[in-house]
């Protein structure tokens, strides 16, 4: 039986018996085992393709999609141990500034909110001509920690102490990522094989997502926040290598259903090399949410043309399908903003809130008062798109 090692971190002992180091000098790694990944692989990108499908029927997926994110962001960063509602991130977003950015609420929620914010920041630096980068990566992660109990984690700089993942309760280190002196080379390393096609090395993409993830976690190049940012990824990974047609995808549900695989698996990558392991579950997982995705975008869709109908019948406007969209994407919203930014005349989209309530479309959360505005919510549609 080994003999039980310890380390010293801020004069707390920390148990390392059974910790697992990062590897150096194996990523990208050799030959992966296409027998045993030829099924998940294929099975995975059949119902991407079937997914994205979905994803270019539904009208105006970026915003319709916008709840679902916030979802995503709430169950990532809960596996993280940050604890918070998609309401509660909903009503942060309505009373955000003129940058997208909460200004005041919960710490926790403040966190998740921040984290759609930043997914959106690093998709446009990609849609405007920047490749997989540090730029790219520093950026999203200063947005993601830019307040809350992340921000005294230097948000947007790498690490220049060496990090941990374990159970701080237990006084157990179960992960040492990559030293800080070895950081530099690993990020570069790893942003040559994201930026790739399979014109460079014949890399399947989606297997090319799955080892980027997997190497992302095990450099743990920030402070704080590398799970939720390397999940981040996945979505912009999967777009970027052409097997989406926007990156709007969700895989947070399924890591955090199997949370202990995912982590498990992802540990076995560095202590046994089990790259195409790694990759087999990751192609299950992709499965799995996409079909998840299908079935929650299908009612979305299908809940949109019902209330398309309904909307003309309550307004009866021209501007009913203004408000539609604009309610859709903002499920919970301040009345003032409607009024500003759905691009119908205010008087009108004042009007139209009142007879949305008075219809039984939406409820009231903060009622006006003075020039206070009122908060108000879409309920059907976060009962379709509320976290599990």
């Amino acid at each position: 039986m080994d003999a039980k090692r310890t380390i010293s971190i801020h004069n707390t002992q920390y148990d390392t018996t059974n910790a697992v180091s990062y590897a150096m000098d194996s990523f990208p790694p050799g030959a992966l085992d296409l027998h045993k990944l030829i099924g998940p692989q294929t099975d995975a990108a059949m119902a991407l393709v079937q997914y994205d499908t979905e994803l270019k029927q539904l009208p105006r997926s970026e915003l319709l999609l916008a709840p679902l994110r916030a979802r995503d962001a709430v169950v990532s960063s809960r596996m993280e141990g940050t604890i918070s509602t998609l309401e509660e991130v909903l009503r942060l977003e309505a009373d955000a500034d003129e940058e997208g950015l909460p200004a005041t609420g919960r710490e926790a929620g403040l966190e998740v909110a921040l984290y759609a914010r930043s997914i959106k920041q690093a998709e446009g630096a990609l849609r405007d001509g920047y490749g997989l980068s540090d730029y790219v990566i520093q950026n999203a992660h200063k947005t993601l920690l830019f307040t809350g109990r992340g921000a005294k984690n230097h948000p947007g700089d790498y690490k220049t102490e060496q990090n941990y993942i374990g159970e701080r309760r237990a006084r157990r280190i179960d992960y040492i990522p990559v030293p800080p002196e070895h950081l530099a080379g690993g990020m570069e390393k790893l942003f040559t094989f994201a930026n790739a096609t399979r014109a460079d090395d014949d890399m399947l993409p989606l297997l090319r997502v799955a080892l980027v993830h997997a190497e992302f976690e095990a450099l743990h190049p920030f402070e704080d926040g590398n799970g939720r940012l390397g999940r981040m990824l996945i979505p912009l990974m999967l777009w970027r290598q052409g097997l989406l047609s926007a990156p709007h995808f969700f895989v947070s549900d399924f890591f955090e259903q199997n949370k202990d695989e995912y982590i498990d698996r992802l540990r076995r990558v560095s202590s046994h090399q089990e790259w195409s392991d790694w990759c087999a579950f990751f192609c299950t997982a992709i499965c799995a949410q996409a079909e998840a995705n299908i079935t929650t975008i299908n009612q979305i869709k299908s809940h949109y043309e019902d209330m398309r109908e309904r909307f003309r019948d309550v307004l009866r406007s021209r501007w009913s399908t203004d408000a539609l969209d604009y309610i859709f994407a903002n499920p919970i919203f301040r009345n003032n903003r409607f009024k500003r930014n759905s691009g119908i005349p205010p008087q009108t989209a004042n009007a139209f809130t009142n007879k949305l309530v008075d219809a039984g479309i939406l409820t009231i959360i903060v009622p006006p008062a003075g020039r206070a505005p009122g908060m108000y919510a879409f309920p059907s549609l976060l009962e379709i798109v509320a976290e599990p």
